[in-house]
């Protein structure tokens, strides 16, 4: 195969549909901009919804072995690999996604050197999760005790297991349907989940202030992908991403958890707002307190 050849179309693997922001604000003007700037000689397209694959857990593997030359992926499912960028998801660490962007971007040599199957072209956070429960409200550790909370990392399955919940490891996509189900009994996520899932359909709360994390995410193309471009391709593929295109995205996520709690409360989940000695008893329970 020759090199050029490799790189005249870019496929972006994304488990996320087109109307979800990370498309709308990040992925689609990144390929947009890289194909405008290199005049169609090299192209990304790409591919929503888990049209390579299903699910988050395997996308930088679809990186890494070409099934896709670029992926939308989410690190926390393979975190042995990524102990950097999980690193930012500990509890209590950031108040917001932009400052934890913004740290990534401080530490974004040590972020590539552990990406070793491809290269970084965007990597962000997003809101810090809200608990969003079904059949009663949380305000209280003793609330949550027992309750079957969907989580997705480590980190977050920690700081649940502390408050006496039951952590549930899955993908963000699969989160309507457990709550549905009773599979689960609430989920620690990111406030937009609202909107990207409609939560509001299936769930009756949301505990919105209580101590949470960030998670982290990553845009990266496959080396061999990278190497086969010319360097004006380089060059164009860069000036698309980078950290300017990261701080987007944590906006969006940012404006995207606020319209996700504007609809969860028109659709009568009731927004459940702690008080500082509520916000304390959890934050005492916490197994990293110690290091925030």
């Amino acid at each position: 195969m020759g090199t050029h050849a490799f790189a005249d179309e870019l496929n972006l693997a994304s488990f996320v549909p087109p109307t979800h922001p990370m498309d709308r604000v990040v992925m689609t003007p990144m390929a947009e901009a890289f194909n405008v700037a290199t005049g169609g000689s090299s192209t990304i397209k790409i591919f929503p919804s888990g049209e390579l694959g299903k699910g988050p857990q395997q996308q930088y593997k679809r990186v890494a072995t070409g099934v896709a030359e670029i992926g939308f992926v989410l690190p926390a499912f393979t975190e042995q690999l990524f102990p950097v960028l999980t690193g930012y998801e500990t509890p209590g660490l950031y108040p917001d996604g932009a400052s934890a962007t913004a740290a990534m971007w401080a530490n974004i040599d040590a972020i590539k050197d552990e990406v070793t199957q491809a290269v970084p072209l965007a990597v962000w956070s997003n809101n810090p999760t809200i608990l969003i429960t079904k059949g009663k409200p949380v305000r209280s550790p003793a609330d949550l005790a027992g309750m079957k909370i969907r989580i997705a990392n480590s980190k977050t399955a920690a700081m649940i297991s502390a408050w006496g919940g039951v952590p549930v490891n899955m993908p963000p996509t699969e989160a309507y349907q457990a709550l549905s189900t009773g599979t689960v009994d609430g989920i620690y996520i990111d406030p937009a989940a609202f909107r990207a899932y409609n939560l509001q359909e299936v769930t009756d709360y949301a505990t919105v202030n209580i101590p949470g994390s960030v998670s982290s995410f990553l845009i990266a193309i496959n080396n061999e992908a990278y190497a086969a471009l010319t360097d004006a391709e380089k060059q164009a593929l860069m000036d698309a991403s980078g950290e300017v295109l990261s701080l987007n995205a944590a906006e969006a996520f940012l404006a995207a958890g606020e319209a996700g709690l504007k609809i969860a409360d028109e659709g009568g989940v009731e927004l459940v707002t702690l008080t500082d000695d509520e916000i304390a008893a959890f934050q005492s329970l916490s197994p990293f307190a110690a290091s925030n």
